[in-house]
């Protein structure tokens, strides 16, 4: 794309004296889109694409702006129109990649495939790494989704908004207890009250040494959790109050917190199928039932 430093203004002004330019429109459309406003964003991509009908361009981002609005099926549409006009088009097959992904588990393998074809046409693509580490975190393939997230990070430090505490996790899948606390511990280094990493490390305790040993870290994470409860973390702080309550054996409890954490955030449901802490109650139907995957 040309003119990417104009704003929806110089945009608007240039499209006056140009209406007939496709770039243009359709990079209108990608700035509303970057705005959330998505219905003007489709106007735009939609004009460019009849000025231009092989537009791969504007039609893998409008394919972008249908995944930002939740719709999938048409997204999908857009990716893989773009792909036949341009196979090789690394930000479509990697974005298409990620709709995937939110289709649910019966989809993982497709994000999977999508991933490790844009990784292999650009092998420095760090969102596309760390984005193909998620799907093997929900593949339950936790080497390799440790091995691309640390290569992910080599690339770009900003890709993970908690990497000490996400990393911490991806150790525990794999049994490394002690390593996974030393990198939560870093977390607190630069903020002491992280729940995250507080909760992180009562966790992995308990897995490691028991509960007589973990008590105190589980109280820590506790009052931590509870002092934030009224903030807009609200839905995963409570998914963490239930986790350590499952780690003590208060099942009725932690489940009254997960299926009150699911209805404020759904991604309380991914957490739970791979946390630790829910290890016991995996059987039970109550959980089972406020856990269905996808």
């Amino acid at each position: 794309m040309t003119n990417a430093n104009l704003t929806i203004t110089q945009l608007q002004q240039a499209i006056i004296a140009q209406p007939d330019n496709h770039q243009l429109l359709a990079q209108l459309g990608e700035l509303y889109c970057v705005q959330q406003q998505y219905e003007l964003a489709h106007d735009y991509f939609n004009e460019a694409i009849q000025r231009q009908p092989n537009y791969y361009w504007a039609i893998a981002h409008r394919g972008e702006t249908y995944r930002l609005q939740g719709n999938y099926s048409i997204a999908l549409t857009d990716f893989n129109q773009a792909l036949t006009q341009k196979s090789d088009y690394v930000w479509a097959i990697a974005h298409r990649g990620m709709t995937y992904r939110l289709m649910g588990k019966t989809y993982y393998t497709l994000a999977l495939t999508d991933f490790n074809q844009a990784i292999q046409l650009k092998p420095d693509y760090a969102w596309a790494i760390a984005y193909r580490c998620r799907i093997y975190d929900l593949l339950r393939s936790y080497q390799e989704a440790l091995v691309d997230f640390d290569k992910a990070i080599a690339l770009d430090q900003n890709l993970f908004d908690n990497k000490h505490s996400e990393r911490g996790m991806l150790l525990s899948y794999c049994g490394c207890y002690e390593e996974a606390i030393a990198v939560c511990q870093q977390a607190l280094l630069e903020n002491p009250r992280d729940h995250f990493a507080l909760y992180n490390i009562a966790v992995f305790k308990m897995r490691w040494q028991g509960w007589s040993s973990a008590q105190p870290e589980i109280e820590t994470a506790r009052a931590t959790l509870q002092s934030a409860v009224n903030t807009p973390d609200r839905g995963i702080v409570l998914y963490r109050l239930g986790g350590l309550a499952a780690l003590e054996g208060h099942t009725e409890l932690a489940l009254q917190f997960l299926q009150a954490a699911i209805l404020l955030d759904n991604t309380a449901i991914d957490f739970a199928l791979h946390d630790i802490a829910w290890l016991e109650l995996r059987s039970y139907p109550q959980f089972q039932s406020l856990v269905v995957e996808k």
